[in-house]
């Protein structure tokens, strides 16, 4: 389970940017760069609240009323299982208390799952033609866990396609068995 590794230096909630990284017992990855507090809200939205929804997953797909692409929480989430069944430690870090200095840190970090802008790959997102297609089905248990098996295998298709495009290979962390990434199975 990914950790997080400064949660309250700064005190939460705190806006500014934070990352997600890897590591593979010999050195750290950056996997994404993220920024809270940058838009206006009545509620005060810190770093640490931005990881923890992308760690849950908690919003599977937000583009209303189309529905038809995956949410960054839920596509940062998968990752962060993807890259976990390979057997890397994955963490949370708060790397900067100003949300302005996103895309600076980003242009640092060279985060894996996003382009220089910084916003994710849209391949990650999984967008489909069909309105609705990626809509969480609230009442229907069985469909949204086949959504979810769906959208899941997606995000990992995704990711494989993208490190092979960037020529990066994914070598499993020390001491880590592969894993089987089309089933989900380590």
């Amino acid at each position: 389970m990914a950790r997080f590794k400064n949660p309250n230096e700064p005190p939460q909630p705190q806006p500014g940017v934070y990352g997600w990284f890897l590591d593979d017992g010999t050195k750290s990855t950056c996997i994404y760069i993220g920024e809270a507090g940058n838009r206006r809200s009545a509620k005060l939205k810190g770093t640490l609240l931005r990881g923890v929804t992308e760690l849950q997953r908690e919003t599977f797909s937000s583009n209303h009323p189309g529905y038809n692409k995956l949410d960054t929480d839920f596509v940062v989430g998968t990752a962060i299982r993807f890259f976990e069944k390979y057997g890397f430690t994955v963490y949370w870090k708060h790397l900067s208390n100003d949300p302005s200095e996103e895309a600076k840190l980003a242009k640092e970090w060279n985060p894996v799952l996003q382009d220089d802008r910084p916003h994710l790959f849209s391949e990650l997102k999984a967008e489909k033609k069909s309105k609705g297609y990626w809509r969480w089905p609230k009442e229907d248990f069985q469909l949204a866990a086949q959504k979810l098996d769906e959208a899941e295998k997606e995000v990992f298709k995704a990711i494989e396609n993208l490190l092979s495009n960037k020529g990066l290979k994914l070598a499993p962390a020390l001491n880590a068995p592969p894993p089987d990434a089309a089933s989900g199975a380590v």
